[in-house]
């Protein structure tokens, strides 16, 4: 307890903030809809959605480059200085219309490859036709939700993401429950339309910043927003196609039911998941970053760990010994056979915890081509990895290849930390 009271304005106000809040909302929101989805339609539906969904995520990113996450640091950084945040306004609009452009003519001349390959129909084309023109809007989406969080205005970033995510919600059990698979995917395909009612009924301010910008690249925050644009390659695309390579491989090895257990025990975990983000972004980064010799990192590490993984480990043996009550309540009795899959997902989710934190410090000290790298070999080790092991043990190899890959991982993190910390503070 003394921890806790001795640390409270730095680790539990964090922890427990209006972010963590706005997280847990919409975490219920989603297993409502999840729930609804299970229900009308059952574990090829789950698959199907979660292919739109990953597809929203995949152009959502590509129609705003991925910038966003560095508007929102430097943002932060340059905030008493008008003129670099002009031209960092004009740099992060100049790559989202060159991003917006390439996504348009990807989706709208090639949405029955898209509607083929997620969906195997070209009955769907017309939602990627339909995503071409309105990604645009989850780009402002993203670059104005990403100026809210850097000017630290927590709460008006919590309304804005909590009441889009609810309308998409809405719309969402709505269509399901009248047009089900067919009215979902539709559902899903509006959700740059919600985002854009959004920002004008709860973010005008952060538009109005954008009437006065014109899309130039400088040279500064090109070079600088560049950076983020190769981490998200690294981590966000790749996590999206890896996870639509290897549905569609369970739906052609397996069935798509099996495909559909896999995306709903991917999405219970996304959900517990999702809490730890905040910790992250407001107290890991932060403190690595003034962390520069090995034992103080140790120090801090085992500080963390203190608090987070009994956390965890509570709730996952909880999870693991409640898993058929959990199963009958977010989703229906249809899916019980993902039974099997709790185990080996939920120690790959604890072996993750422990490495994700490690890693931190790889972006704490600015060594984006080790986290790149590291990024791109997790990846790839879940892609041969699930592929191998789907053919030995059937879809609960897919979660044993998900336990492998970060196991690997960790070793991987642990080995590249002592070789830096090896190396004088000059060299670095």
């Amino acid at each position: 307890m003394n921890f806790f009271n001795k640390n409270k304005d730095l680790f539990l106000v964090k922890l427990f903030s209006v972010n963590s809040l706005g997280i847990g909302l919409r975490s219920v929101l989603g297993l409502i809809s999840q729930k609804l989805i299970a229900i009308y339609l059952g574990p090829d539906g789950v698959a199907f959605v979660g292919n739109m969904r990953n597809a929203l995520t995949l152009f959502g990113l590509g129609a705003t480059s991925a910038v966003d996450q560095g508007v929102l640091k430097y943002q932060a950084e340059f905030e008493g200085n008008p003129v670099k945040i002009k031209k960092l306004y004009d740099t992060s609009i100049a790559y989202t219309v060159v991003g917006s452009l390439l996504v348009f003519f990807l989706l709208f001349f090639g949405a029955s490859v898209w509607s083929n390959y997620l969906f195997n129909t070209e009955t769907y084309n017309y939602l990627f036709i339909i995503l071409a023109f309105t990604l645009p809007f989850t780009a402002l989406y993203n670059l104005c939700f990403a100026i809210v969080n850097g000017q630290s205005n927590y709460k008006k970033a919590t309304l804005l993401s909590f009441s889009t995510y609810t309308v998409v919600t809405i719309l969402v059990i709505v269509m399901v429950v009248y047009y089900q698979l067919p009215g979902a995917l539709l559902a899903v395909t509006l959700t740059p339309l919600v985002q854009l009612i959004g920002l004008f009924l709860f973010a005008k301010k952060e538009l109005h910043l954008f009437y006065a910008v014109r899309a130039k690249f400088h040279n500064f925050f090109k070079n600088k927003l560049f950076v983020f644009i190769i981490m998200s390659l690294a981590a966000v695309v790749l996590n999206n196609i890896v996870e639509l390579e290897l549905r569609s491989y369970l739906i052609r090895k397996l069935s798509i039911a099996d495909a559909g257990y896999w995306t709903s025990i991917t999405s219970l975990s996304n959900y517990y998941l999702s809490f730890l983000t905040g910790v992250y972004s407001l107290y890991v980064l932060p403190r690595f970053s003034k962390i520069s010799d090995l034992k103080m990192f140790k120090l801090e590490l085992i500080h963390i760990y203190k608090i987070i993984i009994p956390i965890f480990l509570i709730m996952f043996l909880g999870i693991y010994v409640f898993r058929e009550f959990i199963i009958h309540l977010l989703y229906t009795s249809e899916f019980l056979p993902m039974q099997n899959l709790f185990k080996w997902q939920l120690l790959g989710d604890l072996v993750k915890i422990i490495a994700a934190i490690m890693a931190y410090q790889f972006i704490a000290q600015k060594l984006w081509k080790l986290f790149v790298i590291t990024e791109v070999i997790s990846f790839l080790l879940l892609y041969f990895f699930g592929v191998y092991f789907v053919n030995k043990m059937g879809v609960e190899g897919i979660v044993f290849a998900h336990f492998l890959r970060y196991v690997v991982y960790l070793f991987m993190i642990l080995f590249l930390l002592k070789n830096f910390y090896k190396k004088p503070r000059t060299t670095r």
